[in-house]
């Protein structure tokens, strides 16, 4: 490991020995107004560099890259990798990256949680309109975790790592948690 990554690493002691917890590099998410279809402008940013953006139009996008990059970066060959969507109107999952089950999970969603009637919801009565982003995100969970093996994020052959948004009202991060070895 270089002085340079010791230097802002932490050790910590850990049910496998001693392992070095690296600030997380947050993947930053900002959306407009929703309108259907949300804008993502995932965004990662590390200690060292400027954030990093690209722009992306669905409601579930993408971002085992992003991850897989602040892996690298991390320099742990073996430990775990946390990733969490950091806000209760969105989540971070693991499926197929297959355009047809994505636009499933969206129909489906829709029928479980219906954005309309907004008087269908409680939550709604506070001044919000997203009671049914709050539901969407329980069922499609907050976090993932995936083994490090060898450097690389140890997903399946067609596992990838996906963030969804629900709501699209405020700027929302991923945070990435990486603690190894």
């Amino acid at each position: 490991m270089s002085d340079e990554r010791r230097s802002w690493s932490q050790k910590a002691a850990s049910p496998f020995g001693e392992a070095h917890i690296w600030p997380s590099a947050s993947l930053l998410l900002a959306y407009p107004a929703y309108s259907g279809t949300a804008f993502v402008a995932p965004c990662i940013q590390s200690k060292s560099e400027p954030p990093k953006c690209e722009t992306f139009s669905a409601l579930s996008s993408k971002i085992t890259e992003k991850v897989a990059s602040a892996v690298k970066e991390s320099g742990v060959k073996e430990g775990l990798c946390l990733v969490n969507a950091m806000h209760i109107t969105a989540s971070v999952y693991i499926n197929d990256d297959e355009s047809g089950l994505i636009s499933d999970y969206d129909k489906w969603l829709e029928k479980l949680a219906p954005h309309e009637p907004l008087s269908g919801y409680r939550h709604n009565r506070t001044g919000e309109d997203n009671g049914d982003a709050h539901l969407k995100r329980q069922v499609m969970g907050r976090e993932v975790v995936v083994a490090i093996t060898g450097g690389r994020l140890d997903l399946g052959p067609w596992e990838q790592i996906f963030y969804g948004e629900f709501d699209g009202r405020r700027k929302k991060r991923v945070l990435i948690k990486i603690i190894g070895e």
